[in-house]
């Protein structure tokens, strides 16, 4: 696997950068993003996971994981999950100047942040549901030009499980999709033509960003640590006047209404900001996600046997408990 390169020395130079982006379908920035603002962030995510038993309460920003590792399509899962996005902290970090001004510089100056926002938090030592490759279009739909803003909360090592890019991937299209125990459950159907492709990573420190628009395909890498939990956020960003669908105006996963997340919270000034931009919204479209009828017998076997080993595994590090 290649390594990242570094776009820090085209920021002051938009027409390079952006023919850049254009040509790798992605930029990577060292050391750009806040470090106090990550800082706070990680600190109310690792509050909130030491409170439901997830993490080690004595070294909660070390993100230890003491509690079953759930995953994304689980109750257990989704009930932190919603507890993480009612979080002002998460939802203000897509805001700050240094984000906002590096997306206005590679998209454009009226370039905004949408609504939906993700957090992933990466057991160990389970590598079956490590994001597989996708693209992001599929998952959200509307312009093929929104842009995806991914952060470590931390310095992440590649053994944490970063986020590895195939290089010059949205080049090819919306790639067809098949069954996967990872998150969305579905992964990208890579083709032939696209087997020269080189898959960058790097290890990643805290600052760093990733951006790359809605058909680069990526992946994160399995957490292969012997104990530590990997904390990212990914913002998605698009021009004014360019088209999303209804659930990008919606919080992640559901469950959970916009009263709800503000609930509690100090500010109003990024409530419903979405509300004074531009933007066409557009139908979904299910037939991005349907799957033939075997292979849902497939699925099934799959996570028969992925619910025995990660069963196994979990008794074998907790010593049978």
């Amino acid at each position: 696997m290649e390594e990242m390169v570094s776009a820090n020395h085209l920021l002051t130079d938009e027409e390079a950068l952006r023919s850049q982006f254009d040509r790798d379908g992605y930029l990577f920035f060292e050391k750009i993003i806040d470090q106090e603002l990550i800082h706070a962030l990680r600190n109310d995510i690792t509050q909130v996971l030491s409170d439901c038993g997830w993490i080690d309460s004595s070294r909660p920003m070390d993100a230890v994981p003491i509690g079953f590792p759930y995953r994304e399509n689980e109750p257990e899962f989704g009930a932190v999950m919603r507890r993480l996005g009612k979080l002002e902290s998460f939802h203000a970090f897509k805001h700050q100047p240094a984000m906002q001004g590096l997306l206005q510089k590679v998209l454009g100056e009226s370039a905004f942040p949408h609504p939906l926002s993700l957090m992933r938090a990466t057991f160990p030592d389970n590598p079956e549901v490590a994001t597989p490759p996708h693209q992001d279009f599929p998952n959200n739909q509307g312009t093929p030009q929104r842009t995806a803003c991914w952060t470590p909360l931390g310095d992440c090592p590649q053994v944490l499980g970063g986020l590895a890019i195939l290089r010059g991937s949205h080049k090819f299209g919306v790639l067809p999709l098949e069954y996967h125990l990872g998150p969305g459950a579905r992964a990208a159907v890579v083709p032939d033509e696209m087997a020269e492709l080189e898959w960058v990573a790097r290890d990643f420190e805290v600052g760093d960003t990733i951006v790359f628009p809605a058909l680069t395909v990526h992946r994160a890498l399995p957490n292969l640590t012997d104990g530590q939990m990997r904390l990212s956020v990914d913002y998605r960003f698009m021009l004014e006047g360019q088209e999303l669908t209804e659930s990008c105006l919606q919080p992640h996963m559901g469950g959970l209404t916009w009263p709800e997340v503000y609930e509690g919270w100090q500010s109003t000034d990024y409530q419903y900001y979405w509300l004074e931009r531009e933007y066409q919204v557009v139908p979904w479209d299910d037939s991005y996600h349907e799957l033939p009828d075997e292979d849902f017998a497939e699925a099934l076997l799959e996570e028969f046997k992925y619910n025995k080993e990660r069963e196994r595994r979990y008794r074998s590090a907790t010593g049978g408990r």
